[in-house]
């Protein structure tokens, strides 16, 4: 069996309708599959879909429940951005129809109050780092991190997405921007994981890195998924697909690398809750 609740399809920055990966997600054995197409942001950028999308959107899932209930569960999420200072904008737009959120940071707010993309291209975000951040690496890692505080402050995320995806960021020319091995990294990652604690969210482990990243392991790394495990964090498996052909991307990688690193479940939403099931060699199984 396989699941994935983080795919992104025509409705923002993936490619392919909401049927054609009902029916791939079927042709793979999945069990269910969440839709997260992004959340709109009041401001332009490439990926988000509009608010007026919301009834389309919603419709279609529940057009596509009920054709193919026989075969797969369906659920509907998003993938919201988690704006500092804009948190009622951000309630206020979520649909009451949602099953599950992905809560993630793509963006930190300057002290301008210019939303600046920190998880894109490196050179661009060396640009950034060094206008609005002026290479301080410390204060731009704790300003990160702390988002992830706000998220729990502010909202009841289900998931926690791709947590430490500035490690893309470790090394632009050979010369580090971000250092994942310093004590202040390590500090901040730590006390956000244990805000996530505190919290019922669960924790997205992301293939995204490995197929499409080119890291060799995933959002975030093994040494803060075994911390997690110790926290007692739930963890939920996605790909972050933004295309049918990601639907399971590196999926059975990461699945062994889990066993062998003593993971024994993941967590699932099927039959409109969220569940653990046993992590095995061939799959998972309730």
């Amino acid at each position: 069996m396989q699941f994935n609740y983080h795919c992104h399809s025509n409705y923002c920055d993936g490619i392919g309708n909401l049927e054609s990966y009902v029916q791939t997600a079927i042709e793979k054995s999945f069990k269910s599959i969440g839709f997260s197409s992004h959340s709109p942001v009041p401001f332009e950028n490439k990926w988000s879909m509009k608010s007026e999308s919301f009834p389309t959107y919603l419709s279609e899932i529940q057009e596509l429940r009920k054709k193919y209930e026989s075969e797969i569960q369906i659920y509907a999420g998003l993938e919201v951005d988690y704006l500092e200072g804009l948190e009622a904008y951000t309630k206020q737009i979520l649909p009451s129809e949602l099953d599950f959120t992905i809560f993630s940071v793509h963006y930190l707010k300057t002290e301008n109050n210019e939303f600046i993309e920190v998880d894109g291209a490196t050179d661009l975000f060396v640009k950034h780092f060094k206008e609005f951040w002026k290479e301080d690496q410390d204060q731009f890692v704790h300003e990160y991190f702390q988002a992830f505080h706000q998220i729990i402050e502010h909202f009841e995320p289900t998931i926690i997405g791709h947590f430490d995806k500035i490690k893309l960021h470790q090394f632009e020319n050979g010369n580090s921007v971000i250092d994942t091995k310093s004590s202040v990294y390590k500090k901040e990652l730590i006390l956000a994981l244990e805000k996530i604690a505190k919290s019922e969210a669960l924790l997205e482990i992301n293939t995204r890195a490995i197929y499409k990243k080119g890291l060799s392991e995933t959002y975030p790394s093994f040494e803060w998924l075994k911390l997690a495990r110790e926290m007692d964090i739930p963890l939920v498996l996605n790909s972050d697909s933004h295309s049918i052909h990601e639907l399971d991307a590196s999926f059975k990688i990461v699945q062994d690398q889990l066993i062998e690193n003593g993971f024994e479940t993941l967590n699932v939403l099927y039959n409109n809750s969220w569940q653990a099931v046993k992590l095995t060699s061939n799959g998972l199984k309730f």
